[in-house]
């Protein structure tokens, strides 16, 4: 008789305990960002995630008081990854369109770019259309506001060639298949440029037209996720004022690149 009294407890006391296993347990923000886009997030020789978002998406979750699953997700998947509910949110130089405003939700700016051209060490390209004509551009065609900007602009008077990495249109660059590149204007420098100077140079103007790149780059959410966004714009705000965001800027970029 007094076995089934004895489970019924034991019965409510593992409830009791599931229950506060459960309230103590940190929010989870799943996160996708490309390993091949460096400085921004890219993969160590190891294996491991690493770059400028990176960081700053742990300092947001810092921030948040939740537990961080950053994920590797190509470019061109990132979309399908967001909406299947694969990752919460895209931390990946994400440009604030009025076209993904309509479609998604998104926080931000937290980077302020510029985008530029970037040719071989001894190219006689000087980024005037007249150096340009007739040449080849490559681009990453996940880049959609760069997609945009090319075909209104250096379409008219070269070939634009989209690629699935900007690292394959880096690799086409070295092979002479394509004449300059297209692209985040941090990336380049601090990817190639800076780094091998007697192979790479920036050329022209640096470019960033709101008509295309809209207020800047921020986060992209699913459509009208509210908890999310709110958390995630409360704690960029608090990473900004207290000064991590600069700390992490200034040792990728040297400087601030969202006030810039």
């Amino acid at each position: 008789m007094k076995m089934p009294k004895l489970l019924m407890i034991l019965g409510v006391v593992g409830t009791f305990a599931l229950g506060a296993q459960s309230a103590s347990a940190k929010d989870t923000l799943k996160v996708g960002m490309d390993p091949l886009w460096e400085p921004f997030s890219f993969q160590t020789p190891g294996g491991e995630l690493a770059g400028f978002d990176f960081e700053i998406s742990n300092a947001l979750c810092k921030a948040m008081d939740v537990t961080c699953d950053i994920q590797a997700v190509a470019g061109d998947g990132q979309i399908a990854a967001l909406q299947s509910g694969q990752i919460d949110v895209i931390i990946n130089t994400t440009a604030m369109t009025k076209e993904r405003l309509e479609k998604f939700t998104m926080v931000g700016p937290y980077i302020r770019p510029t985008f530029r051209l970037m040719v071989s060490a001894n190219s006689s390209i000087d980024g005037s259309e007249a150096s340009l004509k007739g040449k080849t551009l490559g681009i990453e065609k996940s880049a959609s506001a760069i997609v945009k900007y090319s075909g209104d602009t250096f379409a008219k008077f070269m070939t634009v060639q989209p690629y699935d990495q900007i690292s394959g249109a880096i690799l086409d660059l070295n092979a002479g298949r394509v004449d300059a590149v297209f692209s985040d204007e941090n990336q380049l420098v601090y990817g190639y440029a800076k780094k091998q100077p007697d192979v790479y140079k920036m050329v022209g103007r640096s470019i960033n037209d709101p008509k295309y790149w809209g207020q800047g780059q921020g986060f992209m959410l699913r459509k009208d996720e509210g908890d999310w966004a709110a958390r995630l714009k409360a704690a960029l705000d608090t990473i900004v004022k207290n000064g991590e965001y600069d700390k992490i800027s200034q040792k990728w970029f040297g400087r601030n690149i969202l006030n810039n």
